[in-house]
């Protein structure tokens, strides 16, 4: 399962998936991961939460592919099989993408969910959401 928490630029979506990731560490039957590419919020996230800096896996220009972010999530599922929860910060920032071009991401990413049984909750930057996207908000 996906949860996309969306808006413009500082709409407090950040606030809100930490929110978020720190209820599911109240309920949460397995490990819980937030990862994000940037270091700003690593005080706001419990120890018990994984905080994953994504630009320290990143390449210089700070972008990371569609594809190569889904090895990057994989990897942490398959270091991990007790991982329930994944908390992604920031992903069009992350793939430099717009939300119109993520459709198919998201459909990946839906796969993945499905196959390793761990729910996503996705922060996007954007001011208007495509209809594809609805689905997961």
């Amino acid at each position: 399962m996906i949860s996309l928490i969306y808006g413009a630029k500082g709409s407090g979506k950040t606030k809100e998936i930490l929110r978020r990731a720190n209820e599911a560490l109240e309920v949460s039957k397995g490990n819980i991961v937030y990862v994000t590419d940037t270091p700003a919020y690593s005080s706001s996230i419990p120890a018990a939460i994984r905080y994953v800096n994504a630009a320290e896996y990143l390449p210089e220009n700070g972008r990371i592919s569609e594809e190569a972010l889904l090895g990057f999530v994989k990897g942490i599922i398959a270091s991990n099989s007790d991982v329930t929860e994944i908390f992604v910060d920031g992903i069009a920032r992350m793939l430099g993408e717009s939300a119109d071009e993520l459709e198919e991401f998201f459909v990946r990413l839906d796969a993945l969910s499905d196959a390793s049984g761990a729910d996503f909750c996705v922060s996007l930057t954007c001011d208007k959401l495509p209809a594809a996207l609805k689905k997961y908000i």
